[in-house]
């Protein structure tokens, strides 16, 4: 009975809801909901965001191919030549090279008082410690001959030849501390020439030229361990460069063979070698070095830190460096990668050892049981 009840006032209440929405109007119009596709959220985030903005960029569509997007070179300014600065007039020429990561500059004095060619002298500033000024004792003509080697493996000679500098080179070589190549030292060396001005009053720059300007008469020797510093740096910086090329060749062997048989066949330890040579070198040009940051020498002396600057922004320094540190990091990734790539190679041959010694337990269960099977009947 209850049930027939209840039934009753279902079927009623059914029919007043049907009557009461016949009767009311069709006020407000139909909504219509979109729900936008996965693909389409950044098309409609892109909309909302060129309307409320100033600008009258209309929306494109741009195809992003992998294959259009150059690839990074290396950052190379434009080095001076030198058959060019040797015809001009009243120049002086000026060499710098990078030969080695150090040099054993205790030992290098007392080879030069040795030698008996070059007097070892110091600056005129008690900060600068890490250089060796030598000055030529035998004269050839009226303009002096200097060298100043630095504690960083780097040698600027003034007025000095092309000869004469590579047989300095020749002695300095037992007082190298991990030398470069001979090929990469003769490549990344920097051309310059300096020249005297009777109306200057400070030495500068003239990039257009590529020649540092002095003061005649008057003691230019801070000056010219300015210019020495910048120029040094800069081949400091072309040996690394040279170095992270030759990595960057090995990576991208890898990676070609990644490419073309879908796996890689190196082995953890070379791996790990690589990337230990890539951290060391990006050790020294962030850290050992003064390539990011001018040197506290140059703070006190306003005149010489801005020769300092302007140098180093005709070498291009800052942005080398940048690009260099970029480069070393996609290296990184890439041998990382590597890395993980040959410790799962290292892992499946662990299991695969596991699995074989497990079925070799139990080949020889099969045949203990067998072996009692047999001799119990």
């Amino acid at each position: 009975m209850t049930l027939f009840i209840s039934r009753i006032a279902s079927l009623s209440f059914r029919q007043v809801t049907k009557t009461v929405a016949s009767n009311i109007p069709d006020i407000l119009p139909a909504r219509t909901y979109f729900i936008p596709k996965k693909n389409d959220l950044f098309r409609i985030g892109q909309q909302l965001f060129r309307n409320y903005s100033n600008d009258n960029i209309q929306p494109t569509t741009m195809a992003m191919d992998n294959t259009s997007l150059p690839l990074k070179k290396k950052t190379v300014h434009k080095k001076a030549v030198l058959e060019d600065l040797k015809k001009k007039e009243g120049h002086y020429l000026t060499l710098a090279y990078a030969t080695a990561y150090s040099y054993d500059l205790k030992a290098l004095r007392e080879g030069l008082l040795q030698q008996k060619l070059y007097e070892p002298g110091t600056l005129k500033a008690q900060e600068i410690g890490d250089v060796v000024v030598a000055n030529a004792v035998y004269t050839i003509g009226d303009e002096p001959r200097e060298i100043i080697f630095f504690r960083e493996g780097a040698v600027v000679f003034w007025n000095c030849t092309e000869l004469e500098a590579n047989n300095v080179l020749d002695f300095t070589r037992q007082f190298e501390e991990e030398s470069y190549p001979r090929d990469v030292v003769k490549k990344e060396r920097e051309v310059m020439t300096y020249q005297y001005q009777n109306n200057a009053k400070r030495c500068y720059l003239q990039d257009q030229e590529s020649s540092f300007v002095l003061v005649p008469n008057n003691d230019n020797s801070l000056e010219r361990y300015t210019f020495s510093h910048a120029m040094a740096q800069s081949a400091r910086l072309g040996a690394w460069e040279a170095r992270l090329e030759a990595l960057a060749a090995d990576v991208r062997s890898h990676a070609t063979v990644m490419e073309k048989e879908g796996a890689s066949h190196v082995e953890k330890k070379e791996v790990v070698r690589k990337l230990g040579e890539l951290f060391i070198l990006r050790h020294r040009l962030n850290v050992e070095s003064d390539l990011l940051d001018t040197p506290d020498f140059y703070w006190e002396e306003e005149r010489l830190e801005r020769l300092y600057s302007s140098t180093v922004a005709y070498f291009t320094i800052p942005r080398r460096t940048r690009v260099l540190n970029e480069r070393l990091s996609h290296c990184v990734e890439l041998l990382e990668l590597l890395s993980s790539w040959a410790a799962d190679r290292h892992h499946v041959r662990l299991e695969w050892m596991v699995i074989a010694l497990i079925l070799a337990e139990v080949c020889f269960e099969l045949l203990h049981c067998c072996e009692r099977y047999f001799f119990d009947r």
